[in-house]
């Protein structure tokens, strides 16, 4: 089954050594590839491949049994989303098979050849993971994450776990994140957040420049991501210690320790067929290998059962597989450290890099040695317009100004002396599309002004390089800036708004007067708290997004030895949720409950529960007709079949003509099918979201209890009490309107 592959990739002198290699014939798709044992003893490698099937290759089939073929193919005949495997069930003592599609989960016991259970998913299944979530810890769960929602069912096909996220899930992994013993949930989704859960709460989150694609735990609270546009790197807790980015996508994404040292690396397989393994710490790459086609899949196996530990199984779309195994596997003197094992590539390139910042630094200083000797030709002894030389105390300052005219925040340079500014280059991935933006001034001033407008209320790191010179002068001089940019930057401060939003959201919070008007004058940059003490009665502060120039008003109000009643208006439930986890998170509050006060997205939500209720009902409808039309096939194929024998070529003649009739009705209505199907997954989206927004307004127990009463309301098709259950809480909402 294995055959020995001597070539090290790319001469490498890293402990990572190809231990065997298969060719397969059928294709592998992107991230549809797994690693059970379905006999309890030995691994397969199980795959997604074209035409709706999945191939389970086994090596250990004996030869001699011909019932039994080396690659078994399961038929699913449908879009196959997602595949994973694990011991759903520990009393069987072998992995499970789950496979996924656009609108149900199924988990197979290949083994025995049967069905464990089958669920309808009407959301889709977009990613899967199989193990034990929080305190689900007493049994395994199939974790599935579809449009919006997360899923996990039991063995039994039974639903135990459920939350709810902002957008489509892509990515999953179970970790100990927190230490605490039991696994966390991470989750990177379509709206560009890394989300943390534990067990139904989201307790940390971040947020990244495009969709998180890939995630991988590393150890404690690190772990790596990969996003669409090719970048790839790794968080410690919400700092990102480091990050790369490739013209390529990234197809294939895990983590493993190859090296032997107890720290795993990053591996990332693209879509040129390049594989990649990185240090963690600083991201340099540390081994590298070629295929022909694009990487599918990264897994982790001990496949050869030789006794030398676990393999890197890479699989790439043509079919080819090979495996690595790390030094401390092949019985060597213990690990190496990173200069003793890097590729000679990588050595290679580092030279050239090292040899070109020694030229651009030989560059700058014959530059400097130039504009010296013609200042002490001119025999100045200070600046100079011709030389480009500028005073030495020169600086460059930065702050942040609201522009309602343009509706856009401006980044302001200037200058401390007479120098001007010809030209800025602005770096921040959150902020701009392309992650960079260059701006030239034809005019240069002391001052310049960039625009800015993120797209959402998140805080920002921006890297400025600023080009410094006097009026006249050809030469620049570059001062780098950092710049933090405040989360609500997008808010211009008014004295009063000419109506007040209808919606509002209130909460209240066992805290002092002063330290919220503290926190509102450092989330919105303002200067609220000048006029606040311990005696005073109330605070707040009216503001317009310039984003969408909607009101946004905060009223505090001291309610005495109870804290102090927040009150957040605005039509926008989002910005009402920003504004508490916000609020929350400054001042270190726990449990957090609220009176939320949303008409229109309350009647936007009855309309599209309506929705779903009409396009489920016509999928059923939809679903009876099909059934009908087969049993009419079949007649229609019978009689067809029985007047060619009988030779009546007349009635056949017409028996095939109402099939081929019959087959374009068939068509027509599996395309509304399919785009009924599409509308419901929009409508079950936009509940889901609205769930997710109301849990954020909400923090702790309040929250987490909210999402679960949410579900069972919908569950048992419970408008009024979702209703409430949003309004008021889950605790309000069952003593008020007695739900459970």
């Amino acid at each position: 089954a294995f055959r020995a592959e001597e070539r090290h990739g790319s001469g490498s002198k890293m402990p990572l050594v190809p231990s065997f290699r298969i060719k397969l014939e059928d294709q592998i798709l992107q991230g549809l590839a797994t690693v059970g044992k379905f006999d309890g003893k030995n691994p397969c490698l199980t795959c997604a491949t074209s035409g709706g099937k999945i191939f389970v290759y086994d090596p250990y089939s004996r030869r001699d049994e011909q019932d039994t073929p080396k690659v078994r193919y399961l038929n699913i005949n449908k879009n196959i989303t997602a595949v994973a495997s694990g011991r759903l069930d520990p009393n069987i003592g072998r992995d499970i098979l789950l496979v996924g599609t656009n609108t149900d989960v199924m988990a197979y016991d290949v083994e025995e050849n049967r069905d464990v259970f089958f669920k309808e998913v009407p959301d889709g299944v977009n990613a899967m993971v199989c193990g034990r979530v929080g305190t689900h810890n007493q049994q395994p769960l199939a974790v599935v994450g579809g449009s919006c929602n997360i899923t996990g069912y039991d063995a039994d096909g039974e639903e135990r776990f459920w939350t709810v996220t902002g957008d489509n899930v892509r990515a999953m992994a179970l970790a100990d994140v927190t230490g605490d013993g039991s696994n966390e949930l991470l989750v990177g989704s379509d709206d560009y957040e890394i989300r943390v859960f534990a067990n139904d709460d989201a307790i940390s989150e971040v947020t990244e420049a495009e969709k998180v694609v890939g995630l991988a735990h590393l150890s404690g609270s690190r772990f790596g991501y990969a996003l669409e546009n090719g970048t790839v790197g790794v968080y410690e807790g919400r700092k990102r210690k480091w990050r790369i980015k490739s013209k390529n996508r990234v197809t294939a994404f895990s983590a493993f320790d190859l090296t032997g040292d107890g720290r795993k690396e990053i591996c990332v397989g693209w879509s040129n067929g390049k594989l990649e393994v990185r240090n963690q710490e600083t991201g340099e790459v540390v081994y590298k290998d070629s295929f022909k086609s694009p990487i599918s899949a990264l897994l982790r196996a001990d496949y050869r059962q030789d006794g030398g530990g676990d393999d890197m199984i890479c699989c790439s779309l043509d079919g080819e597989v090979r495996g690595y195994k790390t030094q401390g596997a092949l019985g060597g003197a213990g690990s190496l450290k990173d200069d003793e094992f890097m590729d000679e590539n990588v050595k290679e390139e580092t030279l050239v890099e090292l040899n070109q910042k020694r030229q651009d630094l030989l560059a700058e200083l014959k530059g400097y040695e130039r504009n010296t000797r013609a200042l002490y030709n001119a025999g100045v002894g200070g600046e100079t317009e011709t030389t480009g030389t500028i005073p030495k105390d020169t600086k460059v300052n930065s702050s942040l100004e609201m522009n309602p005219e343009e509706g856009c925040g401006e980044v302001v340079l200037s200058t401390n002396n007479d120098t001007v500014i010809k030209a800025a280059i602005l770096f921040s991935e959150e902020i701009f599309d392309e992650e960079a933006r260059f701006v030239y001034f034809p005019n240069p001033q002391r001052v310049a002004k960039v625009a800015i407008k993120p797209k959402k209320d998140s805080a920002a790191d921006v890297a400025i390089k600023v080009l410094v010179s006097s009026r006249t002068s050809s030469t620049y001089h570059v001062f780098e800036v950092d710049f933090r940019l405040p989360r609500f930057c997008m808010y211009l401060p008014l004295k009063a708004l000419p109506q007040v939003p209808a919606s509002s959201v209130q909460v209240r919070i066992a805290e002092r007067l002063v330290k919220i008007a503290k926190w509102i004058d450092d989330a919105f940059m303002l200067q609220t708290s000048r006029e606040v003490d311990d005696y005073s009665e109330e605070c707040g502060c009216h503001m317009v997004c310039l984003r969408d120039s909607k009101p946004l008003s905060i009223r505090a109000v001291n309610a005495g030895d109870d804290g102090c009643d927040v009150v957040v208006h605005c039509d926008d439930m989002d910005t009402c949720g920003e504004v508490i986890q916000d609020m929350t998170k400054a001042l270190g509050l726990g449990d957090v409950e609220c009176t939320a006060d949303f008409p229109y997205d309350m009647e936007r939500l009855r309309e599209t529960l309506t929705r779903v209720d009409e396009y489920n009902a016509l999928r059923s409808r939809l679903v009876t007709d099909v059934a009908d039309a087969s049993n009419t096939i079949k007649h229609l194929v019978i009689r067809a079949e029985d007047s060619r024998i009988l030779k009546d070529w007349k009635t056949m003649t017409r028996m095939y003509g109402e099939l081929r009739d019959l087959n374009r009705e068939l068509i027509r209505e599996h395309q509304k099918r399919v785009e009924n199907h599409e509308a419901l997954l929009a409508a079950l989206r936009d509940v889901n979201q609205t769930i997710q927004k109301a849990a954020k307004l909400r923090a702790g127990g309040p929250k987490t209890r909210m999402v679960a009463a949410c579900r069972q309301a919908i569950k048992v098709n419970n408008v009024h009490a979702l209703f409430k259950i949003i309004q008021l809480g889950a605790d309000i909402a069952e003593q008020t309107a007695g739900f459970e």
